[in-house]
């Protein structure tokens, strides 16, 4: 199996009604190195996080405390948007029982 059907695979895996959810799968699960670039770095800092890496994402993009602190509000606030959509997905499953 290739990596591209492999990633693709990945992709297309879980809840395939939640788009928040197969956002989330292809930045985390592709092949990309979503730190090299600025803004790619600030997706994935939304969209998945960059836990315990913040510091060394953020000292090579000069990225202020400030800037920091902005992307952990965001990444808490897409979180909060992943939590609805998990619990809505989850109770259309419950009732479709």
């Amino acid at each position: 199996m290739t990596a591209h059907v492999m990633a693709n695979d990945l992709v297309t895996a879980g809840r395939r009604d939640d788009p928040l959810e197969a956002i989330h799968s292809a930045i985390a699960f592709g092949g990309l190195d979503w730190s090299i670039g600025r803004e790619t770095a600030w997706i994935y800092g939304i969209t998945v996080g960059w836990g315990a890496g913040m510091s060394s994402v953020a000292a090579r993009h000069g990225w202020s405390p400030e800037k920091v602190a902005r992307l952990r509000r965001l990444r808490a606030k897409y979180r909060a948007l992943e939590r609805v959509e998990e619990r809505r997905a989850a109770a259309a499953r419950k009732g479709s029982q």
